[in-house]
């Protein structure tokens, strides 16, 4: 089973957009362990030696994409590792941190504010865990 307090979201900035964290508060109450920390900026020097023994997933345009299915037995098969995503701002990720990460995950061909890349990722892992748990909630 994907357990939420495994993985952790480490993001630049605060939202903004009060509808954005409307929905992301309500995927929050779905899943309290799920760990958000909000930077001012990734100055990471090491990323690795501060994330020892996590797998480092960072969103970016030219990363992988998976489908919910796909991206749900991706996180399963971290067995008991932490997961820490890691999303930019408007002006994306460093390539620091994007050749520090274990994988590059792109959500969409399309390009999405980083506010709402947030939200559409939580969603996601809230997507994931329900896959993991034959929940209704997807229909496949």
């Amino acid at each position: 089973m994907l357990i939420t307090n495994r993985i952790s979201i480490n993001a630049i900035g605060k939202i903004k957009k009060s509808w954005i964290a409307d929905g992301i508060n309500q995927y929050r109450k779905r899943m309290p362990k799920l760990s958000i920390y909000e930077f001012k900026d990734f100055k990471f020097n090491n990323l690795k030696n501060l994330y020892q023994n996590n797998i480092i997933i960072s969103l970016t345009e030219e990363g992988k994409l998976f489908n919910s299915h796909d991206f749900s037995s991706l996180l399963l098969n971290f067995d008991n590792k932490k997961i820490s995503f890691f999303i930019g701002d408007a002006d994306g990720l460093s390539n620091n941190i994007k050749s520090n990460s274990d994988l590059l995950l792109s959500l969409s061909p399309l390009t999405f504010p980083h506010e709402l890349a947030r939200l559409i990722l939580i969603e996601q892992i809230y997507r994931a865990v329900s896959i993991s748990q034959n929940s209704p909630y997807h229909r496949s």
